[in-house]
C-alpha cells in the first residue's frame, strides 16, 4: 500500500467569494484588506493588515484554510497552499490546535501499517526485550568514550544543562562513590588535607599554619576543630562548669 502523504481527509476545499479590496477577519492577523491571490495549488486570497503601508502580504487564515488547520497534517495543507512548514505550526499555535490533528493521526496509521515500520518496529521490540545485547552495545559505547576529553562545547553545554538542578540523595550519593573508587574528590570540596599539612598542628599557631600552607583562616580553624584541637576561642567546660578561658598563647 502507497502512502498518500498529501491526503486531505476532510475535504474538498475551496476559497470564499471575495473580490480584490475586500476586509476580511484573520484569525491571527485581525482585520486585513486582501490585496492578492496565491498560486498554490488552491489558490487562496492574500492580504495585508489595514495599518500596514507595504511588505508581504500573507494567506488570509479563515474560513476553509482555518478548518483545515484545525484538522488536517501538516504535510498536506503545506503542500496544497504552498507554504511552509513553520508558518503552519504558527497557525496551530494562534489557533490553540493540538500538536496531532486528525489528519496527522491518519498520516502516522497509514505509515504504521507499512511493511517497512512492521520489520522496524518488530527489531525496535526484539532488541528492547534482549537485555545482554543492550548492557554490550551500553558498555561498548562507553569503552570508545572511557579516557577521551570531551568538547568545550559539550562540557558547558552539560553545565548550562544542570545549572540550577538540585539533585537527589541517590545521585549525590552515586556520584561520591565514583569520585571514591577513583580517588578524586568533587572540586567544590578543594585540595584535600595531607599528612604533612595536619601535623603541623601539632606545634605550629594557627596563623603559623596559614601563612605555612596558603589556606584561609576560616579552612585552618575547621580542620584544627575537626582534628580535635582547641581554636583558643572559646571556654573549655568540663561537667558543664567553666574553668576558664585557655591560655590564649597562639602556640597552644
Amino acid at each position: 500500500m502507497t502512502v498518500d502523504r498529501f491526503k486531505l481527509i476532510a475535504g474538498p476545499y475551496a476559497p470564499p467569494l471575495f473580490e480584490l479590496g475586500d476586509v476580511v477577519t484573520d484569525e491571527l492577523r485581525g482585520d486585513v484588506r486582501i490585496t492578492a491571490i496565491s498560486d498554490g495549488r488552491i489558490q487562496w486570497p492574500k492580504g495585508r493588515r489595514l495599518d500596514q503601508t507595504g511588505g508581504h502580504a500573507g494567506l488570509v487564515l479563515f474560513a476553509d484554510l482555518a478548518r483545515a488547520v484545525r484538522t488536517e497534517s501538516n504535510l498536506a495543507v503545506c503542500h496544497w497552499w504552498g507554504i511552509t512548514g513553520q508558518t503552519v505550526t504558527k497557525w496551530r499555535r494562534a489557533l490553540g490546535v493540538d500538536h496531532t490533528t486528525a489528519g496527522t493521526q491518519s498520516l502516522r496509521q497509514q505509515h504504521g501499517a507499512q511493511e517497512w515500520f512492521q520489520a522496524a518496529r518488530g527489531k525496535a521490540h526484539e532488541k528492547s526485550r534482549n537485555a545482554d545485547a543492550d548492557q554490550s552495545r551500553r558498555e561498548k559505547i562507553a569503552e570508545a568514550k572511557r579516557g577521551k576529553k570531551r568538547p568545550a562545547s559539550v562540557v558547558e553545554a552539560l553545565r548550562k544543562a544542570n545549572l540550577g538542578k538540585t539533585l537527589s540523595a541517590e545521585t549525590r550519593a552515586k556520584i561520591g562513590k565514583a569520585h571514591r573508587n577513583l580517588g578524586t574528590i568533587p572540586p567544590a570540596a578543594g585540595v584535600p588535607w595531607s599528612g604533612e599539612e595536619d601535623a603541623l598542628f601539632q606545634t605550629l599557631s594557627i596563623a603559623e599554619v596559614v601563612e605555612r600552607t596558603g589556606r584561609t583562616l576560616v579552612a585552618v580553624r575547621m580542620r584544627r576543630r575537626k582534628l580535635g584541637y582547641p581554636d583558643g576561642r572559646r571556654r573549655a567546660t568540663t561537667g558543664g562548669s567553666e574553668l576558664g578561658f585557655q591560655n590564649r598563647n597562639p602556640r597552644q
